[in-house]
């Protein structure tokens, strides 16, 4: 009657801790909805864009003024994040919307002593 009762308990707590895992498979198989956004909300957005880009841009320029950064390589990380913020005002400033594979390769701003 014990070895019943031991083999019911790993069984349910086996399917328990499963369950979870099922469902967010389940989550992860749907693919996502195409959203469109309107003229409205695209401009909120680029407005909330912009901001942030200054003040990234201001916060290199702080960290170059500082000398965390050299100017070469402030430079550098000013020009990625322009060319980001072009990207995705050319994308209606939808998230996801880079293509161009740097997640996979790793951070390519950094130089040979790993900064």
């Amino acid at each position: 009657m014990k070895k019943i009762i031991v083999l019911l308990s790993v069984l349910f707590l086996t399917l328990g801790l499963a369950m979870p895992v099922w469902a967010q498979n389940d989550k992860a198989q749907q693919p996502e909805q195409k959203v469109e956004l309107t003229e409205e909300q695209k401009k909120e957005l680029a407005v909330i864009h912009e901001d942030i880009l200054e003040l990234k841009l201001e916060m290199i320029d702080k960290h170059i003024e500082y000398g965390v950064l050299t100017k070469e390589k402030g430079e550098m990380i000013k020009a990625k994040l322009q060319e980001k913020a072009k990207m995705m005002k050319e994308n209606g400033y939808m998230p996801g919307s880079c293509k161009h594979g740097h997640h996979k390769k790793g951070h390519e701003m950094r130089d040979e002593s790993g900064q």
